[in-house]
């Protein structure tokens, strides 16, 4: 396992380590997808084929896909169809999107911090990192629908606290209050890391790629990032305009507005953020409804 890049007491980070080693661990059908999707060889029906497997995650696909979000003319009635029309990164992003959010359903665990709220703030952060993306004036290495994923899960690593260390994450929440700190504050004195270094240990073992994971550790940091700085800077603006769109988690504070010097670094303007923001309100709330969140 890669060592973390924060400072930590190494006697608390292993006791909590060991608290958490039953973490779920990424479904087949997803895992293999991630794989094989960038693969030259790889067709429409051998990713139909693979996510027919899964009856559940069909109904779901074809469910998602007939949505208003993604605004298909036509019924689409079956998986290849749906991969066809939408293509094999979308439908990869698709059932990510599916597969994480099962994993961690909304099960009311702890009413300081809502699941339903959490996902929304998610999906507004991922939603927004890929309409940035779309509008970058200058070549990236990185896919519109990695940042979508990207943005997605920046902030797992807090689901993975409230479900696995709920006592002290709890904690946390409180102190963020009280002290009127943030949460990510809170979270490095109560646990001695945060959310962003919970988040990387569930994604290495999950073996997602590189541009995925890099957000999850530096979104809050990007000029420290020391691998994939644009989609770490992308997902940075994507979450802050997502609290300013209200779709942070309420009572608590929220991160500062990031600099101009992020958003120029992207190849985009003021303006670019001010369309994402009016553009997207709208497939926030519709993807929300048709992930069932």
């Amino acid at each position: 396992m890669r060592t973390w890049k924060y400072a930590m007491n190494k006697s608390l980070e292993r006791k909590k380590i060991e608290q958490i080693e039953n973490l779920p661990t990424l479904p087949e059908v997803a895992n293999k997808l991630l794989r094989i999707i960038n693969d030259p060889i790889t067709t429409a029906q051998d990713v139909a084929n693979l996510i027919s497997r899964d009856l559940s995650l069909t109904s779901k696909v074809l469910r998602l896909a007939n949505s208003a979000f993604y605004g298909v003319p036509r019924t689409v009635a079956t998986v290849h169809n749906a991969v066809v029309i939408l293509g094999l990164k979308v439908i990869n992003t698709m059932v990510f999107s599916i597969t994480v959010v099962k994993l961690f359903p909304n099960d009311g665990r702890s009413e300081q911090f809502p699941r339903k709220k959490f996902w929304s703030h998610s999906v507004a952060v991922a939603v927004l990192s890929k309409m940035l993306a779309l509008r970058m004036r200058k070549f990236s290495l990185f896919d519109p629908e990695e940042s979508f994923c990207a943005g997605l899960i920046h902030d797992i690593g807090r689901i993975v606290m409230d479900q696995y260390l709920h006592d002290d994450f709890t904690k946390a929440l409180k102190l963020a209050k009280e002290q009127n700190i943030t949460l990510s504050e809170a979270e490095f004195k109560v646990f001695g890391f945060t959310h962003s270094e919970a988040g990387d240990w569930l994604t290495q073992r999950w073996e997602l790629p590189g541009d995925i994971r890099a957000p999850i550790i530096w979104h809050h940091k990007p000029l420290e990032a020391s691998e994939a700085r644009e989609i770490t800077a992308l997902v940075h603006l994507a979450d802050a305009l997502a609290w300013q769109m209200d779709f942070g988690m309420p009572g608590f504070k929220a991160p500062p507005d990031p600099e101009i010097t992020f958003v120029q670094s992207l190849g985009l303007t003021l303006e670019d953020l001010d369309g994402a923001k009016q553009e997207c309100l709208g497939e926030i709330e519709q993807l929300v409804s048709a992930l069932e969140i």
